[in-house]
């Protein structure tokens, strides 16, 4: 009995959360392709084949959205930054064939769960100055992100049998930001920006930060 009751209440927590997938996938499409303001919640209920009651069910209101939108990326992150960390993957290589990725699916397929698009992440900052509930999200976002690359750039340290003082780490560990969020903020200025070239580029400029370069 207490298997079956079980067994019950992980198919519900199952079909909870492929609901809320579904509707953070249209709405992701909607605001990436209306902005925020632009889509409505009966655009996003459209688009996910759903009522807006059932919507509404599981998020309070289009904020609550963008906060599930941002939360959803911490675990998309995870996985790069553990691709990162095990070494398995060059990490110029890396970066650049994330961005080739998320440039390439934004393009011909926007229904399926990506890093956020540049224009959806300007539209969120705009937002987030003024609703606490955006920030909340970008915050825990942030602080995952900037953790992570501490520790990747640390680790490449370590591997060349080199130790980063802290304030050096933190400092490489900004720049190394200052790079990914533009190259986003590029990307939507320029989204056939020359892939070759963002090779070369990091080729030269993600040696210094990983301690090759003296």
């Amino acid at each position: 009995m207490r298997k079956a009751l079980q067994q019950g209440s992980n198919a519900r927590a199952e079909r909870a959360r492929v609901q809320r997938d579904r509707i953070l996938d249209a709405a992701q499409r909607c605001f990436s392709e209306r902005g925020f303001h632009g889509a409505s919640m009966a655009m996003i209920a459209d688009t996910a084949q759903m009522s807006p009651g059932l919507i509404y069910r599981y998020f309070a209101g289009k904020s609550e959205l963008i906060h599930g939108i941002v939360s959803r990326q911490v675990e998309l992150l995870a996985d790069d930054l553990e691709a990162l960390e095990s070494g398995t993957r060059d990490p110029v290589d890396g970066i650049v064939e994330n961005y080739e990725y998320c440039v390439t699916r934004n393009r011909e397929d926007a229904s399926t769960p990506c890093h956020l698009d540049a224009t959806l992440v300007l539209e969120i900052v705009a937002e987030s100055s003024r609703d606490p509930v955006i920030v909340e999200a970008l915050d825990l976002l942030d602080q995952r992100i900037s953790h992570g690359l501490g520790q990747w750039l640390a680790q490449a340290a370590g591997q060349r049998g080199t130790q980063v003082a802290p304030e050096l780490l933190q400092a490489r560990t900004l720049i190394l930001r200052a790079l990914l969020d533009g190259l986003k903020m590029r990307q939507a200025r320029d989204p056939e920006l020359d892939l070759a070239m963002l090779r070369r580029g990091l080729q030269d400029v993600l040696p210094q930060l990983l301690g090759d370069a003296a």
